[in-house]
């Protein structure tokens, strides 16, 4: 296989590790044991870990490999802080969208609708998995018709970091029905042509999703995640 392929494979699974939480904030990685792993030389495991390194997802070790970037409380304020600015404008703005754009309107109908189903459903795993994924779907389709190109990609950059944390927000087994009515109040006041309202929904939603993070940070207890893999 070329280095670059490899380099991909290598880079792929190790970034969906560092997202889903298998690879622990602020774990080693060793060149050599992820080209064992790999069975990869030493060019496409430096390709991937340069790769993570510019999304902030590792740190470089001179020579000896890299290191999951830790998670903070800090950190965490940082990101939210930074996503409630950016998503609420971008919300503000799919509002005025929906209202301009059959095509666009439609696709938050169907999420709408999507959201109002799984709410009437009884608990599940499934009933879980098929939340997440269209809060992903919502998510998608924010990005993508928020009319700033530039404000898009500051949000779609900030992925990464936000699917890192998103696993200790799920820990919460109370969170997910709390986050249903949120998108869904997101969701009514974007259909309702209501910036000003989604926006405001749009700001909730993230406040509280960050509260859940830090509760989890700091009362482990609860989760069902080892949340002392999470730096202070």
């Amino acid at each position: 296989m070329a280095a670059g392929n490899k380099g991909d494979q290598v880079y792929e699974q190790l970034r969906q590790d560092i997202l889903n939480g298998v690879l622990s904030p602020g774990q080693s990685l060793s060149a050599i044991d992820v080209g064992t792993r790999f069975s990869a030389s030493r060019t496409p495991v430096r390709q991937a870990f340069l790769r993570l390194e510019g999304e902030g997802l590792v740190t470089l070790i001179d020579r000896q490999g890299a290191r999951v970037s830790p998670i903070s409380i800090k950190s965490v304020r940082d990101l939210f802080e930074l996503r409630i600015l950016l998503e609420s404008a971008a919300t503000r703005m799919v509002a005025e969208a929906v209202a301009q754009d059959a095509a666009v309107r439609g696709q938050f109908e169907d999420v709408t609708a999507g959201f109002e189903t799984i709410a009437e459903e009884e608990p599940s795993e499934a009933r879980r998995d098929r939340f997440y994924a269209l809060a992903e779907r919502y998510d998608q389709a924010v990005i993508t018709h928020t009319r700033n190109a530039q404000l898009a990609r500051s949000i779609a950059d900030l992925r990464p970091h936000t699917e890192r944390l998103r696993n200790i927000a799920h820990s919460r087994p109370d969170r997910m029905d709390v986050s249903l009515s949120e998108h869904l109040s997101i969701c009514r006041a974007i259909l309702a042509g209501d910036g000003a309202a989604a926006a405001e929904a749009c700001t909730e939603h993230l406040a509280q999703t960050q509260k859940t993070i830090l509760d989890a940070v700091i009362n482990p207890q609860g989760s069902a995640l080892a949340i002392d893999l999470v730096t202070a």
